[in-house]
């Protein structure tokens, strides 16, 4: 499967990143002259602009290695977008992306962390330890940072948990009574299609989870609230079907590059 690659500091991108969504609609003049209005689901793209500046000729290459690997705007790649939150559903954890271990009990409209009522309780009814879950089509060697907010009724240690087939990474987690948003930065070393991101708790505990965020970078940026659409695009493409570059200096390249992907 083909990625989009990670630079060396970690991240996709670097700054001023610019993304456009475009939406058509289909418009029908009817003969009694009415018109009739609906929305072109299947004509909903999103593009990027990504400038980069500095680059070394080992990130230049692997930008490069893509396009001819894609032949161009021929064939599709996996996209990360390093401006939206990689997790469908990050404050709903009983929808279907989120896979629950069996005793693990989600109940919803708990008070978050900005006074509204999105946060889950998350509860392990189990005699050990138990998770919940989200796998995404990212590939699993890259640099993640994945962060969520959290709290406890009384003090206690949950785990972060990022796997993928032939590795699973944990780290202890402290919580206290009062919400707040705990992170951490992994990178596996198996390379596989797929990884999963999500907390695990150990028998008997209860804790308050609000805003879950993977994202392809170091360390966790803003929060980001997802719904049905998040940041993984398995049909991005080259907007183009030329790459160019500026050679400013040895080992010192610049470039801009434009993606497009179906809006799913």
């Amino acid at each position: 499967m083909l990625y989009y690659p990670q630079l060396t500091s970690g991240s996709v991108s670097q700054y001023p990143v610019a993304r456009a969504m475009n939406l058509r609609a289909i418009v029908n003049q009817m003969l009694g002259g009415d018109t009739i209005r609906a929305v072109d689901s299947g004509a909903e793209t999103v593009q990027w602009q990504l400038q980069y500046e500095a680059l070394t000729d080992i990130e230049w290459s692997s930008i490069d290695q893509l396009f001819e690997a894609a032949e161009g705007r021929l064939t599709a790649f996996t996209f990360l977008d390093p401006t939206n939150n990689l997790l469908l559903w990050s404050e709903d954890w009983t929808k279907s992306p989120w896979v629950a271990d069996p005793l693990i009990a989600l109940a919803g409209g708990i008070t978050d962390p900005f006074g509204a009522t999105n946060a889950m309780q998350v509860t392990n009814n189990a005699q050990t330890t138990q998770r919940v879950m989200q796998p995404t089509a990212g590939p699993s060697q890259y640099r993640y940072a994945f962060s969520v907010y959290l709290r406890a009724d009384t003090p206690c240690t949950i785990d972060f948990a990022v796997s993928t087939t032939g590795q699973d990474w944990t780290t202890p987690v402290n919580l206290g009574t009062a919400w707040a948003r705990m992170s951490a930065s992994v990178a596996l070393a198996t390379a596989q299609d797929g990884v999963q991101f999500g907390i695990q708790l150990p028998a008997g505990f209860q804790v308050y989870a609000f805003g879950a965020q993977a994202e392809a970078q170091p360390a966790a940026g803003p929060y980001k609230s997802t719904t049905d659409l998040a940041g993984v695009y398995s049909t991005a493409r080259f907007d183009s079907d030329s790459l160019s570059r500026i050679s400013t200096a040895p080992n010192q390249n610049s470039g801009v590059v434009k993606l497009m992907s179906e809006l799913a």
